[in-house]
C-alpha cells in the first residue's frame, strides 16, 4: 500500500517544536489502542526517519466499510498528512481521519505542555520581563464573560439589597442594586486593564513566546528549584529581543540566552514564536467596522478571548497567552472577530437590560407571588438568561464566519479550545444518543457540536440575511431535536 498513488493531502497546525514532534509515535503507541478509535480503523503503526524526514505511517479506513489506505504524518511544523489508497479517494473517511488527527494531536500537545517552559513577554513593556506574578482577583473578576459578570453584581446587589433593607431604606434598595450592575458593567473592560503591563497598543503590538522543551519529569524542577535562573533567562531574552531586529530572533539566539543563565540550551527543544496581536485586532476590528478596542494580553494558559465593556467605545479585548499559543493566527482573527460581533450588535447591552427587566419585574410585580418558591424560580429565570445567551453567542460565530470568510476555519478554532470535550462525551467524532444534557447547562453557549457543524455547513456565498433570527431558529431546533437519538 506504500506504493499506492497519492489521493488526499492536508495539514494539522501544532504549537510543537520539531523535537517534540518526534514523540508522537511513542505517544500514539501507549495512549491510543489500534481499533477503538472512534469512526477508524487504524493499524501497522510505522515510524522512519528519511532523506525526505521524519514521518509515522499507518493503515487506516473507515471503521465500518471495506476502504483502506496508507496514512502518513510528516512530523514537521505544520504536520503534512498524506492518504494513499488503491481504491480512489473516501471524502467522509477524510472527514473522519482529520478530526481523528486533530483531537489526537491536541491530547498530544497537552502532554507535551507538562514538559514545556513557556515565557511571554511584550516587547517595549519592561515589566512583562518578569516572572509571572500571582493573578489578581480583582482584575480577574472584571476580565470574564459578561454573563458572570451580571450574576455577580446581582449578587453585589443582594448584599446592598439586605444592607439597605436592615438601616430602613428597602424602598431605594432596587436604585441602588440597578446602579451598581449598571457601574460594574460599564466599568468592566476598563478595570480589568487598569494599569496593566500586558496592555497592547500600537507601539507595543507583539507578544513574543519562547517555548522549550525540557526533560521529562524536570518542569517542576525548573519552576521550583531553577526560579532564579529562569528569571535571569527570562529578563536577557526581553533584553536581547528589545535590542535586535525581530527577524534575527531564533531559537539558536535564544539557546544561547538560556546556556548563558546556567539552565541547559539546545536549539532543537526551542521554538520563538511572534504575534502581532495589534494588527490581528485591527484588522478584525477594520471588517466590522469598529474602532480598536482596548487591548489586554491574560497569562491564562486556557484558550480563550472575551470582550468587555458596556459599550464600543469602553470596550476591552482580552486575549490570554493559551490562545496565542494553541491557535494559529487565522484561527485567532476568527475568535476575536467573534467578539467583536458581540461589541458591534450591541450583546453586553441586550443582557444587560434583559437582567434589569426581569429584577424589576419580580420586585415591583410578582414577589409577593413568589413565596417559598424563590430557589427554583431563580434556577429557572438564570437557565433562561443563559439560554437567550445562546442565540447571541450562535449569531456571533455566524457573523464572524461570514464577516471575515472562513467559517471552517472558526469551526477549527473550536475543535482545537474543546477538544477535550468534544472527545470525551463522543458527540462529535461519534455521534449518538440523547444530548439533551448538553443544552440544559448554565452555559451561554450552544453544545460545541452544534456550533461546529453549523460553520462548518455554512454558505459563505449564500449567508442568512438576519444573522439573529437565524440563530434564534438553528438553536430552538437544535434543542428539541436534542433529545432525539442518532
Amino acid at each position: 500500500m506504500a506504493d499506492a498513488p497519492l489521493v488526499h493531502r492536508f495539514n494539522i497546525d501544532t504549537e510543537l517544536a520539531h523535537a517534540q514532534l518526534l514523540a508522537y509515535p511513542k505517544f500514539i503507541r501507549e495512549h491510543l489502542a489500534f481499533g477503538r478509535i472512534p469512526g477508524i480503523k487504524m493499524g501497522e503503526l510505522s515510524a522512519v526517519a528519511s532523506p525526505q524526514g521524519h514521518y509515522m505511517e499507518f493503515t487506516s479506513g473507515p471503521e465500518r466499510g471495506t476502504y483502506e489506505g496508507t496514512v502518513r504524518l510528516y512530523l514537521e511544523r505544520p504536520i503534512r498528512v498524506e492518504v494513499r489508497s488503491t481504491m480512489g479517494r473516501d471524502e467522509g473517511f477524510e472527514k473522519q481521519l482529520g478530526n481523528v488527527l486533530l483531537m489526537v494531536t491536541q491530547f498530544f500537545e497537552e502532554e507535551a505542555r507538562k514538559s514545556t517552559l513557556y515565557m511571554a513577554f511584550v516587547p517595549g513593556s519592561p515589566k512583562t520581563a518578569e516572572l509571572r506574578r500571582s493573578k489578581s482577583l480583582f482584575r480577574a473578576l472584571f476580565s470574564g464573560n459578561m454573563v458572570n459578570l451580571f450574576l455577580l453584581s446581582i449578587l453585589i446587589g443582594v448584599v446592598v439589597l439586605s444592607i439597605m433593607n436592615s438601616i430602613g431604606l428597602r424602598d431605594y434598595a432596587p436604585i441602588a442594586m440597578i446602579g451598581i450592575m449598571l457601574g460594574l458593567v460599564l466599568s468592566a473592560g476598563r478595570i480589568s486593564s487598569w494599569r496593566s503591563p500586558w496592555r497592547i497598543t500600537p507601539s507595543s503590538r507583539e507578544v513574543v513566546i519562547v517555548q522549550q522543551n525540557v526533560p521529562e519529569g524536570m518542569l517542576k524542577h525548573y519552576v521550583e528549584e531553577y526560579r532564579d535562573r529562569v528569571r535571569v533567562a527570562k529578563e536577557r531574552a526581553y533584553a536581547l529581543y528589545a535590542g535586535c531586529p525581530p527577524e534575527d530572533i531564533c531559537a539558536d539566539k535564544m539557546a544561547e540566552v538560556f546556556a548563558g543563565a546556567g539552565l541547559p540550551g539546545d536549539k532543537k527543544d526551542f521554538l520563538v514564536r511572534r504575534t502581532d496581536v495589534y494588527s490581528i485586532v485591527e484588522r478584525v476590528a477594520a471588517k466590522f467596522r469598529l474602532s480598536v478596542p482596548a487591548i489586554v494580553i491574560s497569562q491564562d494558559p486556557r484558550p480563550n478571548a472575551a470582550a468587555t465593556g458596556f459599550t464600543k467605545s469602553l470596550a476591552t479585548m482580552i486575549i490570554t497567552i493559551g490562545l496565542l499559543v494553541q491557535l494559529e493566527e487565522d484561527e485567532v482573527e476568527l475568535v476575536v472577530g467573534h467578539e467583536l460581533s458581540h461589541l458591534r450588535s450591541g450583546d453586553p447591552v441586550a443582557l444587560f437590560s434583559l437582567v434589569i427587566a426581569e429584577y424589576l419585574a419580580r420586585v415591583y410585580l410578582y414577589l409577593e407571588y413568589i413565596g417559598v418558591f424563590w430557589l427554583p424560580y431563580l434556577l429557572l429565570v438564570f437557565w433562561g438568561i443563559f439560554f437567550f445567551g445562546k442565540f447571541l453567542e450562535s449569531r456571533a460565530d455566524l457573523e464572524a464566519g461570514i464577516v471575515l470568510g472562513r467559517p471552517k476555519v472558526m469551526a477549527e478554532s473550536l475543535k482545537k479550545i474543546g477538544f477535550r470535550r468534544l472527545v470525551l462525551e463522543e458527540r462529535f467524532l461519534e455521534p449518538g444518543g440523547s444530548r439533551f444534557g448538553e443544552w440544559m447547562r448554565f452555559d451561554p453557549h450552544p453544545p460545541l457540536y452544534f456550533r461546529i457543524q453549523r460553520l462548518e455547513s455554512l454558505d459563505v456565498a449564500n449567508p442568512p440575511k438576519h444573522p439573529f433570527l437565524s440563530s434564534v431558529r438553528a438553536v430552538a431546533s437544535g434543542f428539541v431535536n436534542s433529545g432525539r437519538a442518532r
